[in-house]
């Protein structure tokens, strides 16, 4: 690890005073009830580590890899100490020493698009897996996914997985039609439904991210529906990438940096007035990651990075700020609640938006007990510890049981998935959707 990073992160590290405030926000110490668990002792233990202590390499690549990197520590600690950052930097150090294997930042910068041949490669590994998804799945009879029949690397037994669609969201050929926008150019004066837009339509670009693109497609299909109904005109860029969270997560921040560089280059090609995103984790990567991952190149490159990230809105911003969704009025059965993902809330400050989206649903709005509690499905946790992943999830399940609701909204894939995994293996009858499909 360069010094300077290193200066950093003992700096950072010496702010805590062990005060305790931060563990009873932790979602793996809510669990663990073990010290080196909390972001406390992960302090202590990356301090020590960083200044040189030998010894416990294997307890200490465990409790780093145990981090959700939820940001709730940081939201709870008085001195502000930002653990989750002191994670990244350790995994990022570990990863460099070979003690975390990179199988993330691998997947990320060999499959979902760093490289030349990438796209085509990964297009291929999925269709393969969804031609195959029978043999290793099963119907989960509540028409909400596939189970798996037995256990498998990096996923578990047992667990809910969305079916993969037979074509992804970005290769059907109306999203294609959308992709084919010259370079320099406003996108097309006409709404994705053929109806011709007034002067002056705001033009956005729709990052799709790999949740979307791979397992979700229909948050993809009512994020433009939405979109267009609200009088933006949409293009969705063809040479998009993975947004680099789970390389940077598993400690790659190059191929982050590569990925970010990327996915600017394939959004500066247009006059776009804004970027959207309907993936909180892709929208924190895409305002603010970035800039972080690129802070250290050249002033014009950080300069890009800075005019985009002030495009980026999650959907839920952009259609209760600047575009304004107008609902229909039309009352629908069901009471709806909402869990609100870490990284829209802890990193983006997006806590109202989503909820007066919902009001204007036609659902009756009714809120759960902690609902900005982590669901457990970050920082790779679902891949590294999928049991403590679900013991997370669990009382995210009991939460939305308790509050009634029919459904559960959220604004994030990855939670949509461990969501609907967990109401599975409790035994909470509700539907998980994305906020968007409500509109």
């Amino acid at each position: 690890m360069k010094d300077s990073i290193k200066k950093s992160l003992l700096e950072e590290a010496a702010k805590c005073v062990k005060c305790g405030a931060c563990k009873s926000a932790c979602p793996t110490f809510d669990i663990l009830r073990r010290e080196p668990s909390s972001p406390r002792g992960r302090v202590s233990l990356i301090e020590a580590r960083l200044r040189g202590a030998e010894g416990m390499r294997d307890e200490y690549v465990k409790h780093i890899k145990e981090c959700t990197l939820c940001g709730s520590c940081l939201s709870a600690c008085p001195k502000g100490v930002n653990v989750p950052e002191l994670v990244l930097g350790a995994r990022f150090s570990q990863s460099e020493d070979e003690l975390i294997p990179s199988v993330f930042s691998l997947a990320a910068k060999n499959l979902l698009g760093a490289e030349g041949l990438a796209p085509a490669l990964v297009k291929t590994i999925m269709k393969a897996a969804g031609k195959l998804q029978g043999v290793f799945l099963k119907d989960a009879g509540s028409g909400e996914g596939l189970v798996t029949r037995f256990s498998l690397p990096f996923v578990g037994d047992g667990r809910l997985l969305p079916e993969l669609p037979e074509v992804f969201f970005l290769d059907r050929p109306d999203i294609s039609a959308m992709k084919d926008v010259k370079a320099n150019a406003r996108p097309t004066p006409e709404s994705s439904s053929g109806q011709a837009l007034r002067k002056g339509t705001p033009a956005v670009g729709f990052f799709v991210g790999c949740g979307i693109n791979y397992m979700l497609p229909s948050i993809g299909e009512a994020t433009i529906k939405a979109l267009d109904s609200s009088g933006a005109s949409v293009a969705v860029p063809a040479e998009q990438v993975c947004c680099g969270m789970p390389a940077l997560s598993s400690g790659d921040r190059q191929a982050a940096k590569e990925l970010a560089l990327r996915n600017i280059e394939a959004f500066e090609k247009l006059e776009l007035d804004y970027i959207v995103t309907s993936c909180a984790t892709c929208g924190h990567a895409l305002k603010n990651v970035f800039k972080d991952v690129l802070s250290g190149e050249r002033i014009e490159i950080r300069r890009k990075a800075d005019a985009f990230a002030s495009k980026v809105r999650d959907i839920t911003e952009l259609l209760t700020k600047e575009l304004i969704y107008e609902a229909k009025g039309e009352r629908k059965q069901g009471i709806v609640t909402y869990h609100d993902p870490c990284h829209l809330k802890k990193y983006q400050g997006i806590t109202e938006e989503p909820r007066e989206l919902l009001a204007k649903s036609g659902h009756v709005f009714k809120g759960m007990k902690n609902p900005c509690k982590c669901c457990g499905l970050g920082g790779g946790l679902i891949f590294t510890n999928y049991e403590l992943s679900m013991k997370i999830a669990e009382k995210k399940a009991m939460s939305i049981e308790a509050s009634g609701a029919d459904i559960v909204a959220t604004a994030c894939p990855g939670c949509i998935i461990q969501l609907k995994d967990a109401c599975h293996r409790y035994g909470v009858d509700a539907k998980v959707v994305h906020v968007v499909e409500l509109l």
